[in-house]
């Protein structure tokens, strides 16, 4: 019993922690328009926005998915008045080049706990809007962090590769 119990509490300190929450699956067409655009980035780090962004484009472009990005540089970001004001200009941009949808989210963590085994720690969210009536379509949240032999790309890999599936046909 003693066994047991020890294996048991060892595969549990083993494991990485993660939580995905997603508000309900839906069915898009993998032969849609889609566009993507900067992830607002509420966290210490920079740039965290236009990496995850970077990440569910490159995690979206293998499943052969048409994708226009809207991933504005730092530079670009900086010459912005507002969220809402880069919000709208992405939307507008959208539109211009006939994408269905707009991919867009939010970073919340993007970093590395202090420590010996500095662990990668990533929660960000992935917004779908349907361009046609300016209504989210999906809206999901995931949150991961792994032992320290794995870096934050690929923890922020993992959390796409989850999402993705659930909106994606």
């Amino acid at each position: 019993m003693l066994k047991k119990i020890t294996f048991i509490v060892s595969i549990l300190l083993f494991t990485a922690c993660s939580s995905m929450v997603h508000k309900k699956s839906i069915s898009l067409s993998n032969h849609a328009t889609y566009a993507i655009a900067s992830f607002s980035n509420y966290t210490q780090t920079p740039m965290a926005g236009l990496r995850a962004a970077s990440i569910v484009e490159s995690v979206l472009s293998e499943q052969n998915i048409v994708i226009h990005s809207l991933i504005d540089g730092a530079e670009d970001i900086n010459l912005k008045k507002s969220k809402q004001e880069l919000f709208r200009i992405q939307k507008e941009e959208a539109k211009k080049m006939k994408a269905n949808y707009l991919i867009t989210g939010s970073v919340q963590e993007w970093q590395y706990k202090t420590g010996i085994d500095a662990e990668p720690v990533v929660s960000y969210t992935i917004k779908v809007i349907d361009l046609n009536n300016n209504t989210i379509l999906f809206n999901g949240v995931g949150a991961k962090s792994a032992w320290g032999h794995k870096s934050i790309g690929v923890v922020a890999q993992e959390i796409a590769k989850k999402l993705i599936p659930k909106f994606i046909n």
